[in-house]
């Protein structure tokens, strides 16, 4: 059987695609990245989760602490988070050689995306897809049929970790509450580089990341905990 020809053009042109606020697993998405790595080049906004930063240490087997220092920066906020960190040299993803990702099977969430966004519902866990621009990329049909959202998904390894994507989210909303209720304190500052330490550092890349992941968030309950006493 044949493989499937791109479209020439750019995914998406369509205006009644771009416009789509929300996707349906089994909607049309005939999208395949061309590999023009442009969504790549002169990022800053790239943010990762405790798991985008685990993957990444497992895939060049450093420490996640090794990782953040080399390759991300901290973002601003009550809750601290992490970017990853453009190259000097490039001023592109500090993982971007020529065209290609070195690190493409460990890539984070929101490249894994691409070209699509992802909400979260905080109180259900409920996950939604949406179109966003640029929409770069090529169409390409499915050798028996329309290919879908949900082939997409699959394809580019989303699907099989929403479920923990979710729990992040989530869990990241309820400790911003906890610490927006400590925010006059004087052992704040302290408290954040423990929370930082607790999502993002405090993981063995040769275990798995969600038993890990549900010790640090006791520990850091607990401290909260006492705390508001």
């Amino acid at each position: 059987m044949s493989r499937p020809q791109p479209v020439p053009g750019r995914f998406a042109e369509e205006a009644e695609l771009a416009a789509l606020p929300r996707l349906r697993m089994e909607d049309p998405f005939p999208f395949v990245c061309a590999g023009c790595g442009d969504c790549c080049r002169a990022r800053r906004d790239i943010v990762l989760s405790g798991l985008d930063l685990y993957r990444l240490a497992r895939r060049l087997r450093l420490p996640p602490a090794a990782v953040a220092e080399a390759f991300c920066r901290e973002t601003t906020g009550l809750l601290p988070g992490l970017c990853l960190k453009p190259s000097r040299r490039t001023g592109n993803c500090p993982f971007l050689e020529a065209s290609a990702c070195t690190v493409h099977e460990a890539r984070p969430l929101a490249c894994a995306l691409y070209p699509l966004g992802q909400a979260i519902d905080l109180d259900t866990g409920l996950v939604e897809y949406y179109i966003q621009p640029p929409l770069c990329g090529v169409r390409v049909e499915e050798w028996d049929g329309v290919r879908t959202l949900r082939t997409c998904l699959q394809d580019s390894g989303v699907l099989e970790r929403a479920g923990a994507d979710a729990f992040w989210a989530r869990s990241c909303a309820r400790l911003t509450d906890r610490l927006t209720a400590l925010q006059d304190s004087p052992q704040l500052p302290a408290v954040r580089r423990r929370v930082f330490q607790a999502l993002y550092l405090d993981y063995d890349f040769r275990d798995e990341f969600a038993p890990q992941f549900r010790d640090n968030l006791a520990r850091l309950d607990a401290l909260l905990d006492r705390l508001a006493k």
